[in-house]
């Protein structure tokens, strides 16, 4: 059995949120200090954060580990998807007019062309780009109005592929998920040493049906809430060992050390949970709390920001990346407190006929 200890009055794992603000601050990092460093006003740090994109796949990892722990605790299809949809859509919502708005006003240097209200419109939608094109018949007209967004597009395919696997037997679900989790992976991975990938369609196939690129980090998750239920079942921790190889197939030193570092951290949360408690310290867990709305707004508005003012603090022009980090941080936790609760419970209550969640 889990440790009861471990959640919180609001039915969260805390230190999930202190996972969450490890793998935000990661990708922030990488975007601040390598991704957009200022070609002309550089600024100390950049090699550093080369592989703080790595942040996403934790992410997925999270999500595949909370997306069975909320299946669990719905009654139904429709209730699942009604809790989705008041957690992701009045913050991308909120966040993609912020950014259309900021960069209109504030992007002087046309650092994003792509900041479009056509591309606004398509953002909220979750759905990709490359879809919106090909109904289209306009290649590359459409795009999202922060490339960030891209990620959101794997966690509904897997929110969809769990939850029809979940609802049409909850009895079977572990052993259907897994079956079907695995067999996909492996049918994936057999038809590109096949060589389909040389076939055009195959190609346009799975960049639009993405998530069999990623479900290994979402499986993975998934195991990791079974192993958590059940600590004793050893069968789990074969199958998470199988998942490691799997993401490891292709040996590559960074991919080998950051997916080393994100099972260790979840392992040592299922086994040895204390000594992973400074990540239930409050503000960071707060900072894990509000990383949903701190991801979506974070680049693009940051980036732009940074270029505006580089200049005043050149050349120690690295305190302006900590600034915005710190602004960021600031905004996104009084937005998640103030606003994005209350929206929470008036929705949970007109929807689902709830106070609280």
């Amino acid at each position: 059995m889990h440790n009861l200890k471990q959640i919180n009055s609001n039915n969260r794992i805390t230190i999930l949120d202190g996972f969450r603000t490890l793998a935000i601050m990661s990708v922030i990092l990488y975007h601040y200090f390598y991704r957009w460093n200022d070609p002309v006003y550089p600024y100390f740090g950049g090699n550093y954060f080369h592989y703080g994109f790595k942040g996403v796949p934790f992410f997925f990892i999270i999500s595949g580990f909370v997306i069975c722990y909320s299946l669990e605790g719905t009654q139904d299809f429709i209730s699942f998807w009604k809790k989705r949809f008041i957690r992701l859509f009045p913050s991308i919502l909120v966040a993609s007019v912020l950014t259309y708005c900021f960069l209109l006003i504030f992007d002087h240097y046309n650092t994003f062309p792509d900041n479009h209200f056509r591309n606004l419109m398509i953002s909220i939608t979750f759905l990709p780009p490359n879809l919106y094109n090909l109904i289209s018949g306009i290649p590359n007209h459409f795009s999202y109005i922060n490339y960030d967004y891209w990620s959101l597009w794997p966690e509904i395919q897997f929110y969809t592929f769990a939850s029809i696997i979940y609802f049409s037997s909850k009895q079977n679900f572990k052993r259907n998920f897994i079956i079907a989790s695995f067999g996909a992976i492996f049918l994936y991975y057999a038809l590109l040493f096949s060589g389909f990938d040389q076939f055009d369609y195959f190609t346009k196939l799975f960049n639009l049906f993405n998530l069999i690129k990623h479900l290994v980090f979402f499986l993975s998750g998934a195991l990791f809430y079974m192993l958590y239920k059940n600590k004793e079942y050893k069968l789990y921790i074969f199958l998470l060992i199988m998942s490691f190889f799997i993401i490891n197939y292709n040996f590559n030193l960074p991919d080998f050390i950051s997916s080393i570092i994100m099972f260790f951290l979840f392992f040592g949360f299922i086994y040895y949970p204390k000594t992973l408690h400074f990540l239930e310290n409050r503000f960071i867990t707060k900072v894990g709390f509000s990383s949903y709305f701190l991801y979506l707004i974070h680049e693009y508005i940051g980036i732009v920001w940074i270029r505006n003012i580089v200049t005043v603090f050149y050349p120690n022009s690295f305190i302006v990346p900590i600034l915005i980090i710190i602004v960021m941080i600031t905004l996104s936790i009084l937005y998640t407190q103030k606003i994005e609760t209350k929206i929470s419970k008036y929705l949970h209550k007109r929807l689902l006929n709830k106070t609280n969640e």
